[in-house]
């Protein structure tokens, strides 16, 4: 089997017609992307055996690649998991059909390998600020003082672009790997492993007294670091699911 390692980009989620389901609720849809494998997961609005079939259609040619029942391949009560490896670049459709005669419809794009979406651009800047030019200290003797204001400035920006553009990579599987925390030259790993029960996965995190030496930035960051880490690792990998940040690991738990 050919294997296509691009990344997929989710587009429009939508009922057919809009007031399908009686509460409106729309299906929730991830896709988890890793070195070696890649899944997109489908969570539905209502119980799983209530639907009829998935199908995955090309949206250029309309021929239909996949079509399952639902019931045939639910994971659990309401999530669908598909890998996508053999999924060529092109653009797609799922319909996802309830016997009620409405239907979950979800496009998604998938790039050639090496596409990386565009980052964010960077926070804006009073240009007022930048322009005001600084002001020179000097000692008795004439020699100019390094000017505290101009470096706690030139510092608050570095470190504002940094957090703007702070990330998470991820190595290894989803069954044990590598969280990956990058802000600008700082990169921090967490290591992971999935978990069983309600547990869906955990990360380990160093302790505070542990945190400096482990880590090499200041105790006071960790809050901040860990928090976006939990957050960024729900909405990215787990949106199905609550966090809980101990002493010292992050654990999710299917809600």
């Amino acid at each position: 089997m050919k294997q296509y390692f691009g990344i997929i980009e989710i587009g429009d989620i939508q009922n057919i017609p809009a007031d399908g389901p009686e509460d409106g609720k729309q299906a929730e849809v991830k896709f988890v992307h890793y070195p070696d494998c890649q899944q997109l997961i489908i969570w539905l609005a209502e119980y799983g055996r209530n639907y009829g079939s998935v199908r995955f259609t090309d949206r250029k040619t309309s021929r239909i690649l996949k079509e399952h029942s639902v019931a045939d391949i639910l994971n659990g009560s309401i999530q669908l998991l598909f890998d996508t490896l053999d999924l060529p670049p092109g653009e797609y459709s799922i319909e996802i059909d309830h016997p009620k005669g409405w239907k979950h419809l979800i496009e998604i794009t998938k790039f050639k390998k090496g596409y990386q979406t565009p980052k964010p651009p960077p926070p804006e800047v009073d240009e007022a600020l930048l322009d005001r030019p600084p002001i020179v200290y000097r000692d008795g003797f004439g020699n100019i003082l390094p000017n505290e204001d101009l470096i706690m400035r030139d510092n608050f920006l570095k470190e504002l672009a940094d957090k703007f553009l702070a990330r998470i990579e991820y190595e290894g599987n989803f069954r044990s790997g590598t969280v990956i925390y990058i802000e600008g030259e700082t990169r921090i790993s967490f290591s992971h492993e999935m978990g069983g029960g309600n547990c869906m996965l955990y990360i380990d995190i160093p302790e505070e007294k542990d945190w400096e030496a482990q880590t090499g930035t200041p105790l006071r960051h960790r809050k901040n670091i860990v928090e976006f880490v939990a957050e960024t690792v729900r909405r990215e990998q787990a949106s199905n699911c609550r966090f809980e940040i101990g002493q010292n690991s992050i654990t999710y738990y299917y809600t």
